[in-house]
């Protein structure tokens, strides 16, 4: 019985016990093949039994393990701000207990006074020379007299 599953394999073994019932007068060299048909639907029902308590089990254990690291991230992060609050946000003794210390902050860079260059605009500068055309324009007048 390939790719079946084990409520239809169950079933198949119990049609098959409860029809060869009645034929075992007829055929009384099938009395130990239906014995053992009997025990092995008996095993099968006790393993399923077994198997719905260990998976009930198993959620149970699942559910309070899920609760134990809920605790104990809550006790971690408790402990972790104490010692923050001690040491400092930034010590590095922090990562003897496993906390990564918050990095220091970078500088700012300095705002830009008139008549400085930065490097951004130093760079433009000996990049490419820029050359401005200027074009004149004339005017004439004409008077009339």
């Amino acid at each position: 019985m390939p790719n079946l599953s084990y409520q239809k394999i169950v079933t198949f073994c119990e049609l098959l016990s409860v029809t060869l019932k009645p034929q075992l007068e007829e055929m009384p060299h099938l009395k130990d093949e239906s014995a053992s048909l009997d025990t092995l639907i008996a095993e099968l029902k006790e393993l399923d039994a077994q198997q719905l308590a260990l998976k009930g089990r198993l959620q149970e254990v699942t559910r309070l393990r899920q609760e134990a690291e809920r605790r104990g991230q809550s006790l971690r992060s408790r402990i972790a701000a104490q010692l923050q609050g001690k040491l400092g946000f930034t010590n590095e003794n922090l990562l003897a207990f496993g906390i990564n210390p918050r990095r220091a902050g970078r500088r700012r860079a300095t705002p830009e006074t008139p008549g400085t260059t930065t490097k951004k605009d130093a760079a433009q500068d000996t990049a490419a020379p820029t050359t401005t055309t200027t074009t004149a324009t004339t005017t004439t007048t004409t008077t009339t007299g």
